[in-house]
């Protein structure tokens, strides 16, 4: 991946006699500029795919974590479905898929393909929610930069240097726009809330109602719901609704159960209020998406955008 990545051309570097010479000559050389906080990536992974087949692994329905996942399509372009959003991501692009976004990739241009993907945590997610849902085009500096980044990767044994170079890549992403076709965003929700919700929706075998959510963060189910909403524009219920959809579509695609298993599973009442809803939510019926293998959803997602 490092190879393919150098292959790319490089923007001519300035020359350091001119940047020099612009500079100008102070009064009092000791002070100089204040640096702002520096939060760090952390927990860094980089991996490629050469398949199109291998973008949907591991195969257990929408992907759904607490990382950052940042993708670099250096050749052949793919549809991704980031929450309701369906975003063709050309040769060329990039593009930043944030914690607790469901994620998965349809319709590719060709079967073999080269991204290169580097998954990290933050803990200051706001300052690069302007790339949320927002391809970037690859110019050389990135490439550069993410050729940096992957050398480091392979050859250092710490991970300082990839960090600092991953930290360097993050600054110059936000100061880009977004590519032409990129959709104007909506209102992001509040990361805290949302992430804290979710992480409490995974840690569970079984989907927890809103009262267990409320008591695990020590607040009164009403306010749960008038702050859920108030952040993130829909209700707390809905968005759990959405999550135990999510759930029975990999539970559908991949598990033997039957849908009636699924449907207590994931925490419906009942087969047909589950049945309801599914179809509700994706325009077939839970046993139509088994049998077309998750390819009718992805054909009516795209249709709904």
């Amino acid at each position: 991946m490092a190879h393919d990545l150098t292959k790319m051309p490089k923007p001519a570097p300035s020359d350091l006699k001119e940047l020099v010479a612009r500079l100008p000559q102070p009064m009092h050389q000791l002070l100089g500029r204040p640096a702002s906080p520096l939060v760090l990536p952390d927990n860094l992974v980089c991996f490629q795919r050469r398949e199109a087949d291998e973008l949907n692994k591991p195969r257990r329905g929408r992907a759904l974590h607490h990382r950052f996942v940042l993708i670099f399509a250096l050749r052949t372009t793919v549809t991704v479905c980031v929450d309701d959003r369906s975003i063709r991501l050309h040769e060329g692009e990039g593009l930043l898929v944030f914690p607790f976004q469901f994620h998965h990739y349809i319709e590719p241009a060709r079967s073999t393909l080269s991204w290169l993907f580097v998954t990290f945590e933050l803990a200051e997610a706001e300052a690069l929610a302007g790339l949320r849902y927002r391809p970037f085009s690859l110019t050389p500096t990135l490439r550069s930069l993410a050729a940096e980044l992957v050398a480091a990767y392979e050859a250092e044994r710490a991970a300082d240097l990839s960090i600092l170079l991953l930290a360097l890549l993050l600054a110059r992403l936000r100061r880009l726009r977004a590519a032409p076709h990129a959709a104007p965003t909506a209102k992001m929700p509040a990361p805290g809330l949302l992430m804290r919700v979710n992480q409490l929706a995974q840690r569970t075998g079984d989907m927890p109602g809103i009262k267990d959510i409320a008591k695990s963060l020590g607040i009164s189910p009403s306010h749960l719901r008038a702050r859920f909403r108030a952040s993130c524009g829909v209700s707390i219920g809905r968005h759990l609704r959405r999550l135990r959809l999510e759930q029975a579509c990999g539970m559908l695609r991949l598990g033997p159960q039957r849908v009636s298993e699924i449907a207590e599973q994931c925490g419906f009442s009942s087969i047909h209020a589950f049945s309801r809803a599914f179809r509700a939510a994706y325009g077939v019926s839970p046993l139509g998406y088994r049998h077309s293998g998750g390819k009718t959803v992805a054909r009516v997602r795209k249709v709904q955008r």
